[in-house]
């Protein structure tokens, strides 16, 4: 008799693509639709972009039960800055919410990788991480 040892991981990275690229008065964001865990493909049909605000999306990879606790807590702040200020978050705004959350999770984080696109209110085109 063989001793049969489970390799179990806290955290699984499902892959995935995910791209943007802004203009003067637009944005694109895409990703993949393949969520697999290392040769294994669970799935051909899954998006891994959301649609935050009406002007904002976010599309992330990673561990996806990660990436949708995250995109729930924040479309439900974003719900409530709606219901606060009868407005929608702007881009900028929702980087900066993005931006707090992740780092108020930095001792046990998000395991995603989010690229967060849109409009701002003057109607240029905005992605986040921003390069300087």
């Amino acid at each position: 008799m063989t001793k049969q040892q489970a390799n179990w991981s806290l955290y699984n990275n499902n892959g995935g693509s995910c791209v943007a690229i802004a203009g003067a008065d637009y944005c694109v964001i895409t990703s993949g639709t393949r969520m697999s865990i290392g040769y294994n493909i669970l799935t051909c049909d899954y998006s891994k972009i959301c649609k935050l605000a009406d002007k904002c999306v976010m599309a992330s990879s990673g561990f996806q039960a990660d990436v949708r606790a995250l995109q729930k807590h924040l479309a439900a702040r974003q719900l409530i800055y709606q219901h606060q200020h009868n407005k929608q978050m702007s881009c900028p705004a929702m980087a900066q919410l993005l931006s707090n959350t992740l780092y108020y999770k930095r001792f046990f984080p998000y395991y995603s990788f989010n690229v967060l696109g849109g409009l701002d209110n003057e109607g240029k085109g905005w992605v986040l991480p921003r390069c300087w």
